[in-house]
């Protein structure tokens, strides 16, 4: 069992490897642009697709997407999906289908200098441990974002867990619901923790389902509290089959 999980691992990293060459530099000089620029080039975002579908495929994993027709097809939105692992920013990245979009990505990511150059630059950061700085980064996205059509993508629980539940979500997504006045696309991912779990190497042969909900809109009389708790029974509700 070990021997086979330690020639996939070898198999897909490999895969990895190739795909990252290819597009590590158009990706890298546009990056460079500046903010607005950067986050409404079609291009960049099409090889971000294109990038984040041949990862999926260097899994060499099942995959098994359900409920794509509930994502709206001429309205920005904010996809909001539960966080089992770093292979959930693919099975997310491939859902706007090229259009532009923008992440929120926690603080503590900013660890080395690549992943810091990345991040700062295809995500706004967010420190969950203060609630000024996480409602000025929330502000800050809504600027970008705002009379765009760039898409919102989110993890609400706002860290990884691997346990296969979904744990208690941040209001993030909720706030931006209510400022740019845009449906929440849910997205329940199964699987991922067990094929590639955080802080490991091998990556497993695990089938991984992702269940995409119809779109959550934030009603008139509604409270945040209300609509968060809404959208997180959906999540509860979700099963693989």
């Amino acid at each position: 069992m070990q021997i086979g999980a330690i020639l996939h691992t070898i198999a897909a990293r490999f895969l990895l490897f190739i795909f990252m060459c290819v597009v590590i530099i158009p990706v890298g000089i546009m990056m460079l642009l500046p903010p607005r620029i950067r986050f409404t080039n079609k291009l960049l975002y099409k090889i971000l697709y294109y990038f984040n579908w041949a990862a999926l495929k260097a899994t060499l994993v099942p995959i098994r997407y359900k409920g794509l027709e509930h994502i709206p097809a001429h309205q920005p939105v904010i996809f909001a999906a539960n966080h089992q692992s770093s292979m959930d920013i693919p099975l997310m990245g491939v859902l706007p289908g090229g259009k532009p979009n923008i992440w929120l990505a926690r603080s503590e990511l900013l660890k080395t200098w690549l992943l810091r150059f990345i991040i700062e630059r295809l995500t706004v950061v967010v420190n969950v441990n203060s609630q000024a700085s996480a409602m000025g980064s929330v502000r800050m996205l809504v600027k970008l974002v705002k009379d765009t059509d760039i898409d919102i993508m989110i993890f609400p629980e706002g860290q990884r867990f691997t346990d296969g539940d979904v744990h208690e979500f941040f209001g993030g997504f909720v706030t931006l619901a209510k400022l740019l006045k845009r449906p929440v696309v849910p997205v329940r991912i199964f699987g991922a923790n067990k094929v590639y779990p955080p802080e490991t190497f091998l990556v497993n042969y695990y089938p991984v389902t992702v269940v995409v909900g119809e779109p959550f809109v934030l009603q008139e009389n509604e409270s945040e509290n209300d609509f968060k708790q809404r959208v997180y029974n959906w999540f509860v509700a979700q099963t693989e089959a």
